[in-house]
């Protein structure tokens, strides 16, 4: 069973990328939002992206993706290891989330500031603070580090992805 973690600021890819390459590659692609959202019946972040009741979001992530291991021998999850929450503070999520998913390993999804802020913006997200999602790709790398020594978990880190390099690093992991 493998469960790797896809993680990135939101407009980095993740979505974009991570469903074709595991459709073509035939597993499992799970977004980290949905799971939650299912988990609980309801979604407890706005557009901004701020998000309540982080710890609880997480027990729930942890409780769905158990729930899929059972059925699904390969899964491509998706998700951050740092979220703003409700005040708009960059908060770590905890390494006991991470150890709980039982992660073979970890891909970083990262991309210049500007050219994230115009996905953003043509998803409808109001004008994307580049400034903000610099300090959230910084963050994110670091805390990605962190919990990946912390939990002896192999992390690859992907600048401008595209298919064939994520192709590529997914492959390595499903085969390591």
């Amino acid at each position: 069973m493998s469960v790797i973690f896809l993680a990135g600021v939101h407009g980095v890819g993740k979505g974009f990328l991570g469903t074709p390459v595991a459709n073509s590659m035939g597993i499992t692609h799970l977004t980290a939002s949905q799971l939650i959202h299912e988990e609980k019946g309801q979604a407890t972040w706005g557009i901004d992206k701020k998000t309540s009741g982080l710890d609880d979001n997480q027990l729930a992530l942890i409780r769905a993706v158990g729930q899929r291991r059972l059925t699904h021998p390969s899964i491509l999850l998706d998700g951050h290891f740092v979220l703003r929450n409700t005040l708009g503070v960059l908060t770590p999520l905890e390494t006991a989330v991470f150890k709980e998913l039982h992660l073979t390993g970890v891909i970083l999804l990262t991309e210049q500031s500007n050219i994230v802020a115009c996905r953003l913006a043509l998803r409808g997200s109001g004008k994307p603070d580049i400034q903000a999602i610099s300090e959230l790709a910084e963050a994110e790398s670091t805390h990605a580090q962190v919990i990946c020594d912390e939990l002896e978990i192999p992390l690859t880190v992907i600048h401008a992805p595209n298919l064939v390099s994520l192709t590529d690093t997914v492959k390595r992991l499903l085969e390591a």
